[in-house]
């Protein structure tokens, strides 16, 4: 499991310390380059970024029931489409960074569940070893 302790209690700032940059710098601790995106002006009137771009950085689409630690599940709080991010850790706890907070870990709990759109694995991990 990745050493990720340095990315617990970042301040949140939009396109510099949010849920896709905490994501970008968890798979960098893995070496899995992400490239940095420009985010949406209105979280409100946008497709997911999420939806669009992981697929196509060599993500592969999981079930939530299948989900492992290291996946990406990709959640709707408060927005139109599914607009934020959370890694799976051990232990069924995820680390995400909200807005107008400090990126944390905390349990995966049926107000995250039900709200996960999507989980994303990356490609390299998709087949059991």
């Amino acid at each position: 499991m990745v050493n990720y302790q340095s990315l617990i209690g970042r301040h949140w700032e939009y396109g510099v310390n949010d849920c896709f940059s905490l994501i970008r710098d968890y798979f960098g601790l893995l070496n899995v380059s992400l490239p940095q995106y420009v985010r949406p002006a209105d979280l409100e009137t946008c497709e997911s970024i999420f939806l669009d771009q992981l697929p196509r950085k060599g993500f592969g689409q999981v079930a939530l029931n299948k989900r492992l630690p290291n996946d990406v599940l990709i959640m709707r709080l408060g927005t139109r489409t599914p607009m934020h991010a959370a890694i799976l850790l051990p232990d069924q706890r995820i680390l995400h960074q909200k807005q107008d907070s400090l990126s944390c870990v905390e349990a995966l709990s049926s107000y995250y569940v039900r709200r996960t759109e999507a989980v994303f694995r990356y490609a390299a991990r998709l087949t059991p070893r």
